[in-house]
């Protein structure tokens, strides 16, 4: 099913480049304007120069990343492998709980599958304006400046012992990046059992199913243009693989900001809750209630400081969330938050936009500062979730999952040439 190789990577070389501190960052779409700014202002090879570029006198950001790339190549900013390889990777980390943690993987290049084939199966639904972005960029930069995170079924470990090899030595390169984690990377040569092994297998995108939605209209594009009837680069897509039972594999909720509809006060909200929820009220850390029981748990936090538990009253989901999605998607807290409570109970669209908080901390105290009327604390998802979505090609509400930490863009480049 998957055509997993090897390829010829560009990475940033350190002695022209300097400290893959420096250079390599997280996906664009979790950078936010302040933190573009302060990592442009690390080095002139900072990856955002090229993910995020900026128009710059007549050029249009799109022209001044493909300029910025070229002149990064053409300096030997960044070199390309002589050899394919594959790219082993383990990124060091701390949880929210202060756990340190340890997650393992790769990156090698997967063909893209064809118009019917069902070999990458992803969890959310992809907008036309994200991808009408990246389609630009690539065509620009004739790359895949970052990779899509996907997971894969391991149970048993056949990969462990390709994985070990980061045992072996020291790793090539290693990176500390904003969001608080150490990346490092081992080139290796490819290995015909991994393609073997995931050969059979379906990938599930964790994060990127916009750069991945892109990398099809590109493949298609350039198609159509060059009527080629061999396989050219653009035919894969870079990605970076995890096992689902990898031990570091984490998924933080994104929790939900809500103003609240002046026509309903909280005590009204409050009362349509009551024959769907049991509601109890917490005191102390509202994050550890929702994390402590089973069932349908969802915290919420008032302005007026209140805090309760709502406990989903035992039943038929379909009565609550209706018939129109599959099991997998009504078995989701985060569908239950959004079709049960924002919009049956609360009467939101299914496109309102709220914000998102993946600190529970934070959220509360955003209610307490007045930026938002209640704020809806998630507990985790687990990767089974998203493999039964994907699988039944049932899409999550818009931002259900938030994997930590995204893998590093700018540790290797796959170029489309």
């Amino acid at each position: 099913m998957a055509q997993v190789k090897g390829f010829r990577g560009y990475r940033f070389d350190p002695e022209v480049a300097g400290s893959w501190d420096d250079l390599v960052t997280p996906p664009y779409d979790v950078i936010d304007s302040e933190q573009r700014a302060l990592l442009a202002a690390k080095s002139p090879y900072n990856m955002t120069h090229v993910i995020l570029p900026q128009d710059s006198g007549d050029k249009d950001r799109y022209e001044v990343a493909a300029h910025t790339f070229e002149q990064w190549i053409d300096s030997g900013v960044l070199k390309q492998d002589a050899e394919e390889s594959f790219y082993l990777l383990e990124q060091a980390f701390r949880s929210k709980d202060g756990e340190e943690r340890i997650r393992r993987g790769f990156f090698a290049v997967v063909k893209i599958p064809e118009s019917g084939e069902s070999i990458v199966l992803g969890h959310e639904r992809t907008f036309s304006g994200p991808v009408e972005d990246r389609l630009r960029l690539t065509a620009a930069t004739r790359a895949n400046l970052g990779p899509v995170f996907v997971l894969y079924a391991d149970p048993d470990g056949a990969l462990a012992p390709f994985l070990a090899q980061m045992d072996a030595r020291d790793p090539d390169a290693v990176a500390h990046t904003i969001d608080g984690a150490t990346s490092r990377i081992w080139r290796v040569s490819p290995d015909p059992r991994v393609s073997a092994f995931l050969g059979d297998k379906r990938l599930y995108i964790a994060d990127g199913h916009h750069r991945f939605k892109t990398a099809g209209h590109y493949r298609d594009r350039m198609r159509e243009r060059e009527q080629s009837t061999d396989l050219r680069p653009y035919d894969y897509v870079l990605m970076g693989f995890v096992p689902f039972d990898d031990a570091g594999l984490l998924i933080c909720p994104p929790h939900r900001l809500v103003r609240r509809p002046d026509a309903l006060s909280l005590d009204d909200l409050l009362g349509k809750l009551s024959p769907w929820f049991e509601m109890d009220p917490v005191a102390g850390d509202l994050a550890h209630a929702v994390e402590s029981g089973e069932g349908c748990r969802i915290g919420m936090a008032a302005a007026d400081s209140r805090q309760c538990l709502l406990r989903l009253r035992s039943g038929d989901r379909a009565r609550f969330l209706g018939d129109d999605h599959s099991e997998a998607w009504r078995a989701l807290d985060v569908a239950v938050l959004h079709r049960g409570i924002l919009e049956n109970i609360m009467g939101f669209s299914e496109s309102a936009q709220h914000a998102y908080e993946h600190d529970s901390v934070k959220a509360i105290e955003a209610v307490a500062n007045g930026k938002a009327d209640l704020a809806f604390i998630l507990p985790p998802m687990h990767p089974s979730q998203v493999q039964a979505c994907a699988e039944a090609s049932d899409p999550m509400p818009q931002k259900s999952t938030y994997f930590f930490p995204k893998l590093p863009t700018g540790a290797v480049i796959h170029r489309l040439i």
